[in-house]
């Protein structure tokens, strides 16, 4: 099975901090986006429908004037009995000039101040008819000849609308270009209801369909417009124009529609948003159609600060999230690095850090640093425990000692009461006085270099009287290693088993005491050319030593032979494993005991 890799603390509140973040930031910007995006799109089908409503009503508008103006052309006897005058034949050409003028005030009087209806034509049923606007006077063509003939007729005095681009007619019609016009027609009656004449009323396409050419909205919607036939008259279809789709029969195959849908645009091969509004008045159907891209991209842009802002957000929430985890993670990084510190000098050092402001990081060091203390309470109890024990255990060694100096001294002093030597005892009798009270002394297990080799003088020259000039002895001691502390009695044990051992060989003897400072260490040997270290002993001492060393169990030591073990496990009980022991034979002959340790060169001590 594959094992998960172990993450920091720091890290995993960086990303939990970092993942609630962006789960609430796109939880809420998603509401805010649909809520957004709701308004948005009311409001784009709210600026369509309000400008196919507006375009309708200004078209229904001016439909209405133009109707409102044929209508009081139709209604007034003035200009009909004078229309009626001046088509008289008979009358003379002064009479038609009059009746003409007379016309042509009449005609001028109904169109008002209205600028927007650029001509207004009266024609008989049959013959030329008589006009005013931007062409005065007599029609050049006949009205039966016209276009619009036929359908005004069968409209019997309903209203006919119809648009023209001929240029022909255009020109004849006096407009002077080939701008495109919408003209209304109405039929009018004498009182017998037989048809009169009629009215025609002009106004020019770009002027009828201004709002529907430049509809004031910022979306970019197609305006077309049908008549109540279903003939589209905007935009105008010229004969080599291609077809264009046919979305009134569309919305007349679907009743079921509510003034908006979304259809297929075959000809553009689109999607479209389509409003329509049908016009009270003239019966035209207005419809306003936009591409599916067009109604959303408005929308898509004017969201596009949501998505941002989460961005910008969550950019804040990443630094907010790192600054959080690290100041949640710091003190517990701290308190972990504190306690894997195991360089430090200063084993039971406290926490200090500052509060956090957090409860349970802030218990969490007080019950660290309770702990530390109650451990380091618990560790001075263990040590001074310890310590006793050990000193206890160095008192006993150190007391085993005495009858062993004591044995030695007196097998010395009866050896010389044997051979008369009645002076030298008396004086020998007097130093290994001087040398018990030394010994005997239970106040410290340590005692200093220069003070331990006095009394090792004492006991050698004790020896030297007794042998005489075969033995021998020097002291080769550095002046930095006197005031240096070592065990009690360590270097004068190892003098007296060299003076035992060497004394049964024949002399001359010589015992030589070494003390120096080699590579950082203090070494103090002594030498003898005594018989040397038995195999089996030196085989047994190292054994001995081994385990010690490796089980820190001390063995039951016996009077005899037990100096060289007394001092190494004195030196194990007071400095561990941090000292040197080395014993051996030298080449030669005899033997050597070297003990060290580390050297402090700044108190000198161990």
């Amino acid at each position: 099975m594959l094992k998960h890799s172990k993450r920091g603390l720091q890290t995993i509140l960086f990303y939990r901090f970092l993942a609630i973040s962006a789960a609430l930031l796109i939880v809420i910007s998603s509401i805010v986006y649909m809520i957004q995006y709701s308004i948005l799109y009311k409001n784009m089908e709210n600026d369509i429908l309000r400008t196919t409503t507006s375009v309708g009503d200004s078209i229904d508008l001016q439909i209405s004037q133009m109707d409102n103006i044929c209508l009081n052309v139709i209604n007034s006897t003035t200009v009909k009995s004078t229309f009626a005058l001046w088509q008289n034949m008979d009358a003379s050409s002064y009479e038609r000039s009059k009746q003409q003028n007379a016309l042509s005030n009449a005609l001028v009087s109904i169109r008002g101040v209205d600028s927007s209806i650029r001509q207004v034509n009266i024609y008989p049923v049959e013959g030329s008819g008589y006009g005013i606007g931007n062409y005065y006077g007599i029609l050049p063509l006949q009205a039966e000849e016209l276009p619009w003939y036929t359908p005004a007729i069968e409209k019997n005095g309903y209203r006919y609308i119809s648009s023209s681009s001929n240029p022909l007619l255009s020109k004849k019609a006096g407009t002077g270009s080939d701008r495109l016009y919408l003209s209304l027609y109405r039929m009018y009656f004498d009182n017998y209801h037989n048809p009169m004449g009629f009215v025609e009323i002009v106004k020019y396409y770009d002027e009828l369909f201004a709002d529907a050419i430049s509809p004031k909205t910022e979306s970019p919607v197609d305006i077309t417009v049908y008549d109540s036939d279903g003939n589209q008259i905007y935009p105008y279809l010229k004969k080599d124009s291609p077809e264009a789709f046919d979305y009134y029969t569309t919305l007349e195959e679907n009743t079921s529609l509510n003034g908006h849908t979304r259809l297929y645009n075959s000809q553009k091969s689109q999607k479209e948003y389509v409003s329509f509004s049908r016009l009270d008045y003239c019966g035209f159907t207005v419809v306003c159609s936009v591409r599916n891209i067009d109604f959303f991209l408005p929308i898509l842009k004017s969201l596009m600060w949501i998505p941002l802002l989460a961005l910008s957000l969550f950019v804040i929430c990443y630094f907010v999230a790192g600054f959080l985890s690290r100041k949640l993670a710091k003190p517990l990084t701290e308190m972990h690095q504190f306690l894997s510190d195991t360089d430090s000098s200063e084993q039971f050092r406290l926490i200090h850090l500052d509060d956090s402001g957090i409860e349970e990081i802030d218990r969490l060091r007080d019950s660290l640093n309770a702990s530390i203390q109650a451990r380091e309470a618990a560790t001075e109890s263990l040590l001074v425990m310890k310590e006793q024990e050990i000193q206890a255990q160095m008192l006993a060694l150190q007391a085993q000692m005495n009858p062993h100096f004591l044995y030695n001294s007196l097998n010395t002093i009866s050896a010389m009461a044997e051979e008369g030597m009645t002076e030298e005892v008396s004086g020998m009798c007097q130093d290994i006085t001087s040398i018990l009270r030394y010994i005997s002394s239970d106040r410290e297990s340590v005692s200093t270099v220069e003070e331990e080799l006095e009394h090792c003088d004492l006991y050698l020259r004790c020896m030297k009287k007794r042998f005489k000039d075969s033995f021998t002895y020097e002291f080769d001691i550095a002046d930095d290693l006197l005031d240096m502390k070592i065990p009690k009695l360590c270097i004068q044990l190892l003098i007296e088993n060299s003076v035992k051992f060497t004394s049964q060989t024949a002399p001359p003897w010589h015992i030589r005491v070494e003390g120096y400072i080699d590579d950082g260490q203090w070494l103090i040997s002594v030498k003898d050319n005594g018989p040397g270290f038995d195999p089996e002993v030196d085989k047994h001492l190292r054994s001995q030593m081994d385990e010690i060393l490796k089980y820190s169990v001390l063995p039951s030591l016996e009077l005899d032979g037990m100096g060289i073990l007394n001092i190494f496990i004195r030196f194990y009980l007071l400095f561990g494993k941090a000292f040197l022991f080395q014993f051996g034979n030298l080449p030669e002959r005899g033997s050597f005991v070297i003990v060290g340790g580390r050297f402090h060169e700044e108190d000198q001590t161990l």
